[in-house]
C-alpha cells in the first residue's frame, strides 16, 4: 500500500518534467497483437512462463524503437528474428547508399523478406542522424505505469478449506518505469498471486545505457545472456519452428514479472576499445526450495507461489550467490568470446537418490566457464559455443551453420551435446529437455519462399538421452518433424497448414504425436479480422479435436478495439490434450491445454485515449465442460463444470 501512495504522488511530479514525451504509437497496438500471435503460434503451455519474460523485453523495444540508421550490432542483435547476415547487410545498404529516408528501403536489403520487415517495423523508425535529438542522461524522460487485477468467478478448494490458501483468490501486480529511449531507464515492479496474503515478489533496477564507455550498467534485477546460452542464456526463448540465430544480447534489465529467472545485484558492460567489451556480475538473492530433515535443498522450487503454510515454510530459505564475467571481441565478421561464473548456495543441495535425479547437481560450490566463437559473412553464418561445469565434471558444446540461398531460401542446421555430467544453472540453450543436460542432438531447418505469397518452414530434430529421464529405467531417442506452409490469396485471405510428428519415448512405449493444423486468416476491411482454426491431435488410439473462431474488430477514433475467440473440443483422454492461442492483454502472452469434452470463449476489449497515453483494458474468459462436475485437483479443484474469469489492467504513459 505505501508502495501504490507513492507511485501515485511521483506520477504528477514526473508528468510535469516530461509533457511533450511521446506517448503510446498510434495503431502500434494492433501490430503488436498480430506479431505476438504470429510469433508464438506454435507455443505450448511448458514454454509459456519463458515466453512471457521474452515478450516483455520485445515489448520495451517496441515502445522505444531504434533509428535504423544509428543502430549498432549490439542494438540489433536484441531482435531474436534478425539473423547476422541481415545485420550485416542492413549496415552494408547504409553504408554504401547513406542512411534510409524511409523503412520503405528496407525492400532493397537483399536478405529480408516481407515478414522480417513487418515485424521490424515494429521495432525501429528511419531518420536521418543530423535531425535526431540527442537524450541528455535524465532528459526527456517518459513514465510507465500499469496495474492489472484478476478476478476469478469461482471458489477453488483451496479458498474453502480451513489448512488451504491464506489469501484471497485476487491476482494483482503494479508495474513503473521512468526513462528516456537511450541513456536512463529505471523501474519497479511488484506482485501477488492468487491465494497470497501479501505482495510477496518484489523487484527494482536502474539502468543506464551507451554512455561513455558503458555500454550498459544495470543495479537491482537483472538477467543475462552470452554466446549461444550456454554458460548464460538467461535474457532468450528457443523455439525449433524459427530459424537458430545469433548471440545473445549481454545484460538485461528484468522488466517481467517472473519470480525466479533473475539476478539481483549489479552488471556492467564496457566497451574496452572499437572491438572489445568486457562485462563483469554480481548477485545475490534468496530461493525456494524444499528441504530434507537434515536441512539440505532437496529441490530448487520455480512456482513462485506462497499460498499454504508448506508453500511459506519453503520460501526464500536458500541463499545464491554468483558471480562472473564475459570478454567478447568482434572485428570484421569474426566474434569471439569467453564467460564463466562462480556460484555458491547457502545449503548443501542434495536432490536424493532416484536414477533420474542423480546426475543432479551436489554441493554448495559450483562453476561453469565457456567460450563462444563465430563468423558472418555476407549470406553464411557459423557460431557456437563449448563449455565446461564443475558440478559433475562435464562437457557441453552447440554448433550453428546458417546460409541464405538469395532472398527466398535459408538452411540452417544445429548440433548439440550436452554431456549428462555438465550442468549450467542459468544455461537456455536449444534442447528437447527443460536444461542443457543429458542430451545430443541435431536439428536441421529450413525457411522458403519459392513462389510468391508462399512462405514454408520445415525442420527435423533427432535427439538422444543417454542417461534414464524421469519415468524411465534406460536411455531414451525420439524424433520430431514439422511441415508449416502459409499462402496469401490476396491481402485479405491467407491459408496456413501445418504437421508435426513427434516421436518420443516415454516409460516403456514410444508416444508418436500426430498434430494438424489448419487456419484461414481474413481482414476484410483495416476494422475487421476473422481467424477459423481447426486442430488435430493423434497420439496411441487417442485423438483430440478443437476447433476455434477468432473475431476482431478495431476503431480507430476512438481507439477501440475487441478480439475474441469461441472454440469446442473433444479428446479422448488427457494424452491426446490440444493446446490453443488465446486472446490476451496487451504485451501478454495466454495459451491453455484442453481436454475432455466442452467449449471455451474468451474476450477482450481495449480503450486507448486519443493522445495515446491512457490504455484500459477487460478480458473475460469462460471454460464449460460437457463431460464433468468438477474441474482440477488438489487445492486448485473447483466443484463446477464452469470457470469464468474477470481481468482489468490499466496503463499510463506520460
Amino acid at each position: 500500500m505505501r508502495l501504490l501512495v507513492f507511485l501515485l504522488l511521483i506520477l504528477p511530479f514526473c508528468a510535469a518534467q516530461a509533457q511533450d514525451s511521446p506517448s503510446f504509437g498510434g495503431d502500434r497496438g494492433g501490430l503488436w497483437d498480430d506479431f505476438v500471435e504470429e510469433y508464438t503460434s506454435d507455443v505450448e503451455r511448458a514454454e509459456e512462463v519463458d515466453l512471457q519474460l521474452h515478450l516483455q523485453e520485445l515489448k520495451e523495444l517496441s515502445e522505444h524503437p531504434l533509428n535504423i540508421n544509428t543502430a549498432t550490432v549490439e542494438d540489433l542483435l536484441q531482435l531474436p528474428f534478425l539473423s547476422e547476415a541481415q545485420i550485416e547487410q542492413i549496415h552494408a545498404y547504409i553504408y554504401l547508399h547513406g542512411q534510409m529516408q524511409t523503412l520503405a528501403e528496407l525492400r532493397l536489403v537483399p536478405l529480408l523478406d516481407e515478414v522480417t520487415r513487418r515485424r521490424l517495423s515494429l521495432f525501429v523508425y528511419a531518420e536521418p542522424e543530423q535531425q535526431e535529438v540527442k537524450d541528455r542522461l535524465l532528459g526527456n524522460l517518459r513514465n510507465d505505469f500499469s496495474m492489472r487485477l484478476d478476478v476469478p468467478l469461482y471458489y477453488r478448494m483451496g479458498q474453502l478449506l480451513a489448512d488451504g490458501y491464506r489469501g484471497d483468490a485476487l491476482y494483482h501486480r503494479i508495474r513503473y518505469s521512468i526513462g528516456n529511449s537511450r541513456h536512463f531507464q529505471a523501474g519497479l515492479r511488484v506482485e501477488k498471486d492468487a491465494g497470497e496474503r501479501f505482495y510477496d515478489s518484489y523487484g527494482a533496477y536502474a539502468m543506464l545505457h551507451d554512455v561513455g564507455i558503458v555500454q550498459r550498467a544495470i543495479v537491482g534485477d537483472y538477467r543475462i545472456g552470452f554466446g549461444e546460452g550456454l554458460v548464460m542464456g538467461g535474457s532468450t526463448w528457443n523455439s525449433k519452428s524459427t530459424p537458430p540465430l545469433k548471440t545473445q544480447g549481454g545484460i538485461r534489465a528484468m522488466t517481467g514479472m517472473d519470480e525466479v529467472n533473475f539476478l539481483r545485484g549489479a552488471a556492467v558492460s564496457l566497451s574496452a576499445g572499437k572491438h572489445v567489451r568486457l562485462s563483469a556480475f554480481g548477485s545475490y538473492r534468496k530461493r525456494d526450495a524444499t528441504l530434507t530433515d537434515q536441512g539440505e535443498v532437496q529441490t530448487l522450487l520455480t512456482s513462485g507461489y506462497h499460498r499454504t503454510k508448506s508453500e511459506w515454510e519453503r520460501c526464500r530459505n536458500v541463499g545464491s550467490t554468483v558471480l562472473g564475467g564475459n570478454v567478447e571481441w568482434y572485428d570484421k565478421g569474426f566474434h569471439l568470446g569467453a564467460t564463466g561464473y562462480w556460484q555458491k548456495f547457502s545449503r548443501t543441495l542434495n536432490p536424493g537418490t532416484q536414477v533420474y535425479r542423480a546426475i543432479y547437481p551436489k554441493g554448495e560450490t559450483f562453476g561453469t566457464v565457456g567460450m563462444n566463437y563465430g563468423y558472418t559473412r555476407y549470406r553464411l553464418s557459423l557460431a557456437g559455443e563449448t563449455a565446461y561445469s564443475t558440478a559433475g565434471g562435464g562437457w557441453a558444446t552447440i554448433n550453428r551453420a546458417s546460409w541464405s540461398i538469395g532472398r527466398n531460401y535459408t538452411l540452417s542446421a544445429v548440433q548439440r551435446f550436452y554431456a549428462y555430467q555438465y550442468y549450467s544453472f542459468y544455461s537456455s540453450a536449444l534442447s528437447e529437455n527443460s536444461n542443457a543436460q543429458n542430451e545430443s542432438g541435431v536439428l536441421l531447418h529450413l525457411q522458403a519462399e519459392p513462389l510468391a505469397g508462399l512462405q514454408l518452414t520445415a525442420y527435423a530434430d533427432f535427439f538422444h538421452h543417454p542417461w534414464p529421464r524421469y519415468r524411465m529405467k534406460h536411455s531414451s531417442t525420439g524424433q520430431e518433424f514439422m511441415l508449416q506452409g502459409t499462402y496469401a490469396l490476396s491481402r485479405q485471405h491467407i491459408l496456413l497448414a501445418r504437421y508435426q510428428l513427434k516421436r518420443k519415448e516415454n516409460g516403456n512405449l514410444i508416444e508418436p504425436h500426430h498434430r494438424v493444423k489448419l487456419q484461414w486468416t481474413c481482414e476484410p476491411s483495416k476494422s475487421w479480422r476473422l481467424q477459423t482454426t481447426g486442430m488435430f491431435h493423434r497420439v496411441l488410439g487417442s485423438t483430440g479435436l478443437m476447433f476455434t473462431q477468432g473475431i476482431r474488430y478495431t476503431l480507430p477514433k476512438p481507439s477501440l478495439s475487441f478480439n475474441g475467440l469461441l472454440g469446442w473440443f473433444h479428446t479422448d483422454d488427457y494424452l491426446s490434450r490440444v493446446y490453443a492461442q488465446l486472446p490476451a492483454l496487451y504485451s501478454s502472452v495466454s495459451s491453455a491445454s484442453f481436454f475432455g469434452h466442452g467449449m471455451h470463449t474468451t474476450f477482450t476489449c481495449r480503450w486507448q485515449s486519443k493522445n495515446g497515453r491512457w490504455m484500459f483494458e477487460a478480458r473475460y474468459g469462460m471454460l464449460r465442460y460437457f463431460d464433468r462436475d468438477e474441474q482440477g485437483t488438489g487445492m486448485q479443484a473447483i466443484m463446477s463444470p464452469w470457470k469464468n474469469d474477470l481481468s482489468f489492467q490499466l496503463r499510463v504513459k506520460i
